[in-house]
């Protein structure tokens, strides 16, 4: 890993959310290569279990600055 910079921002980590195609449950997880809003993948829902589940977006975290 290279030392940090001064001025220099940090790109931060996309996040891709899923939805449950059978019982509508959403989840997030890290952006991995290839995700894309509408693909259905392979992942199980947490809740019940269900092998499909579909991107319904990508999106990065604000920061929340602090006064």
């Amino acid at each position: 890993m290279l030392p940090r910079r001064r001025g220099v921002e940090e790109i931060p980590q996309p996040l891709t959310h899923l939805k449950c195609l059978e019982c509508g449950t959403v989840n997030s997880r890290p952006f991995t290569g290839g995700d894309y809003v509408f693909k259905e993948v392979e992942e199980r829902c947490p809740k019940c279990g269900a092998s499909k589940m579909k991107i319904i977006g990508i999106y990065v975290e604000e920061e929340r600055k602090t006064p």
